[in-house]
């Protein structure tokens, strides 16, 4: 009798663990339906149609860390290359005078402020050649007037003059060049008080007047370079939390930027006594983002460098410009209005879009 008893023990405690063991899977099971899923962000969340992209737009800035060479400068007077009286002066608000600028005429000739790597210390001719008809030439062609790049002046360095004069109603003598027409600066920009020499005022050999005056502090920011691939459109660098505007050519001509430069640690901490320029990286971005959408990158058929085309979910291709990529997908702009939803892999080589 007692080993029956026994087994029916064991065929009750048997029972009594597969009960708890299906109350737990019950119970986890009532865990897991009460669990809440992470919602999936949209720009990830396919569409209801199997095959389908859901597209939605998102916002890009094309953020990139760049390199900004920050020229350092002591007071100094720049000073005119000529003698006569000021007939006209007008000075940017701002205080940053640009080379291939016009801010004075005296006697009625229009002086051109201008920055050349060597300093212009000589009238030119035909035939001349050197350093400073070199240096001459690349400023000419970097602010748009075609030059010969031969270190010799010809004709082309003669006519590129002869143009950049002529803008600010000049009348270049044939064939050469007169350094007195120009006021030389030391860099492509220059931070400054403002026109130093006062309308009416003469100016002679043994006068102290000067053209600009500059304040010790910064005299110039320029991006080292420039991404190739950026997305076009009015850019921004960030001082110490702050906007700030650069140029296309990666010219920072603001003087609330050079002031901004001036205090701010990543370039104090950096800057080297003795040494007048200073290599700062900051953030480069678009002034205002813009609408992109995200998509995975066997979305795009017929991809050709950067251009491509995406397809909607009723078949029609649509041209498409990839912009960057974002947490393994491609952001992309479209042409023309966006569809609603595009298929996630169409399976073609070749962009028909028109």
């Amino acid at each position: 009798m007692f080993l029956p008893s026994v087994f029916h023990r064991k065929v009750h405690g048997a029972g009594f663990i597969a009960m708890c063991m299906i109350a737990c899977l019950c119970s986890g099971a009532g865990l897991a339906i009460g669990i809440t899923q992470p919602k999936t962000p949209p720009s990830l969340r396919s569409s209801s149609n199997v095959g389908n992209l859901s597209l939605q737009t998102e916002q890009f800035d094309d953020a990139r860390t760049i390199s900004l060479r920050v020229t350092a400068s002591h007071a100094q007077n720049i000073l005119f290359g000529r003698t006569g009286q000021i007939t006209y002066n007008s000075c940017p608000e701002n205080g940053v005078i640009t080379s291939g600028s016009h801010e004075y005429d005296m006697d009625g000739t229009p002086l051109i402020t201008l920055y050349t790597q060597t300093p212009l210390y000589r009238d030119l001719s035909y035939g001349d050649k050197g350093d400073d008809v070199k240096a001459l030439q690349t400023e000419l062609t970097r602010l748009g007037y075609a030059s010969s790049q031969s270190g010799t002046f010809d004709w082309s360095t003669w006519n590129a003059w002869r143009q950049l004069y002529a803008d600010y109603g000049g009348a270049a003598q044939e064939e050469t060049f007169d350094k007195a027409l120009v006021i030389w600066i030391p860099s492509e920009s220059l931070a400054t008080t403002g026109c130093a020499a006062e309308l009416g005022s003469v100016v002679s050999d043994d006068s102290t007047t000067a053209a600009f005056t500059t304040a010790e502090g910064i005299q110039a920011i320029k991006a080292v370079s420039l991404p190739t691939d950026r997305v076009t459109g009015e850019r921004v660098i960030e001082i110490n939390g702050q906007a700030y505007p650069i140029g296309e050519d990666g010219a920072v001509d603001a003087l609330r930027a050079f002031t901004a430069m001036g205090s701010w640690e990543g370039y104090t901490g950096n800057r080297k006594d003795g040494e007048q320029t200073t290599d700062v990286s900051v953030n480069y971005r678009l002034k205002q983002p813009i609408d992109v959408y995200s998509v995975p990158a066997e979305a795009l058929v017929g991809l050709s460098k950067a251009d491509g085309c995406i397809v909607s979910a009723n078949g029609t291709a649509l041209k498409a410009h990839v912009v960057g990529s974002s947490l393994g997908r491609t952001l992309i702009t479209l042409s023309g209005k966006a569809p609603v939803s595009s298929r996630s892999n169409p399976r073609k080589s070749t962009c028909d879009a028109h």
